[in-house]
């Protein structure tokens, strides 16, 4: 069963019945069926294996499996998580896949490379918000016309040899007479090229990090649709055109893909028209520091690609994020290292010998600021854009509370409408920090944050508090 249009998309199930096969053993073919889902990703259903009977009570993995079945197809780390002999003596075995390539045979994992890879994204289209339609409707109403031209490729940023582009990308029309429809597609697409191939993973790296991008752009979960990877080793050539085919790649998504609502301007916490002339000094502040901020990030983004994650989770994550980030960005020491070293020693020289290596393992952090002075300096700082946003104390007992369940601070805490309305606030802080990071003036920010529609709720709940 194959896909409509000659395409799948990443949120898309489907199937391929057909022959595999190892690349060392070409002539041992064995039936099977491949079935893809977003959330599970690639798994092949083989009716037989690949080993003999004796290595059945065993498990396999695989670096590379190829398949026939109608096309081409690489299954590309394969890990064997079934093999057994049914009761009527019929082998058969099960692989999950990391990847699957679709109109490719890559015998090695060594070749399993691109060149370039295209990446649609769920809500790129509203970011970008570039089209190449242009409709007429005249003032009598009579008729409509059309036009269409595609739009020229958009570079954004050149980061470490890799050229990163907004690509608009068009299938159709097919125009057989007599014709009384006509269908263009329309997607939009990030680029990433190189000038020499890279490996899958080091383009999926990439990918995940625009994606991260992409995702605090929109304030919305956002994950690839589709995967294209272009590679000199599979070139078409028409007449004295040489044309490089996209080769579609499948991968399990991490958590489980919904189908995205259509955002508008004011949903998202910037587009790409506001960045648009300052794009590549965004796009580099925001790849150089992935490094530094990596685990602010990554608590971050935890909470938004896991919408079912209790919302005390959320919280804390929030809370973690914000901590990790002031240690990174900011002054995080309450003493000269050296100063610090002198009021260990003495309070250790005071200490009876029993107790001196237990106090000095409970000393080992205290040179470094509070919850409370990081929230501070961090509030502080972005007074004239959040102003008296947040209440320290109740961040800092919610979060004692939910560390330690102390029954002391429970009244204290934060819960219900409250914890999520706090936990929207402390999100908001981060953000315009990170906004702070990509390199936005504050006027500029001052005017997001105005124009936007989430923050406009929350600034209405700090009125009824």
């Amino acid at each position: 069963m194959g896909p409509p249009d000659g395409g799948h998309g990443m949120g898309t199930h489907f199937e391929y019945k057909g022959v595999w096969f190892l690349p060392e053993k070409p002539e041992k073919q064995v039936a099977g069926t491949l079935r893809f889902s977003p959330n599970e990703g690639a798994i092949l259903e083989l009716i037989g294996s690949f080993k003999g009977i004796e290595g059945m009570h065993g498990l396999a993995d695989q670096e590379i499996i190829l398949g026939y079945c109608g096309k081409k197809v690489t299954l590309y780390k394969c890990i064997e998580v079934r093999s057994e002999i049914k009761s009527e003596g019929v082998l058969s075995s099960t692989f999950y896949t990391n990847a699957a390539f679709l109109d490719i045979h890559f015998k090695k994992k060594e070749e399993v490379k691109f060149r370039k890879i295209a990446v649609n994204y769920s809500h790129l289209n509203e970011w970008v918000h570039i089209t190449g339609f242009e409709i007429i409707q005249p003032n009598d109403r009579k008729g409509t016309t059309i036009n269409y031209t595609l739009p020229d490729p958009i570079p954004i940023a050149e980061f470490e040899r890799c050229k990163i582009s907004i690509e608009v990308k068009a299938i159709g029309p097919t125009i057989p007479p007599p014709q009384k429809e006509l269908k263009i597609k329309e997607q939009t697409f990030i680029t990433m090229e190189s000038p020499e191939e890279k490996p899958f993973e080091e383009h999926m790296e990439m990918a995940h990090k625009i994606q991260n991008f992409l995702s605090l752009a929109t304030m919305n979960p956002v994950r690839p649709q589709a995967f294209h990877g272009y590679t000199p080793v599979y070139i078409v050539t028409k007449g004295d055109k040489i044309i490089y085919p996209a080769i579609e790649a499948f991968f399990q998504l991490p958590f489980p893909a919904e189908t995205p609502k259509t955002l508008m301007p004011n949903e998202m916490l910037f587009v790409f028209a506001d960045i648009k002339e300052q794009a590549e000094n965004v796009m580099q502040n925001w790849l150089q520091k992935q490094d530094k901020l990596k685990p602010v990030y990554d608590l971050y983004f935890s909470t938004m690609y896991n919408p079912h994650m209790y919302l005390e989770n959320e919280f804390l994550n929030i809370v973690q994020a914000i901590e990790s980030y002031h240690r990174r960005t900011m002054k995080n020491f309450d003493l000269p290292e050296e100063e610090h070293k002198k009021r260990i020693e003495v309070i250790l020289n005071t200490t009876p010998e029993e107790y001196k290596e237990w106090l000095e393992e409970h000393l080992e952090y205290t040179n470094e600021p509070r919850l409370r002075r990081r929230l501070n300096e961090l509030l502080k700082q972005n007074s004239d854009l959040i102003g008296k946003a947040v209440k320290t104390q109740k961040v800092i007992d919610t979060r004692n509370y939910l560390t330690h369940y102390d029954e002391k601070l429970k009244d204290k805490a934060a819960t219900g409408q409250k914890l999520f309305r706090l936990t929207l606030k402390l999100k908001m802080l981060l953000e315009i920090a990170f906004l702070k990071e990509l390199g936005l003036e504050k006027e500029g920010i001052k005017s997001l944050i105005e124009r936007n529609i989430a923050y406009q709720r929350i600034t209405k709940a700090w009125g009824q508090e």
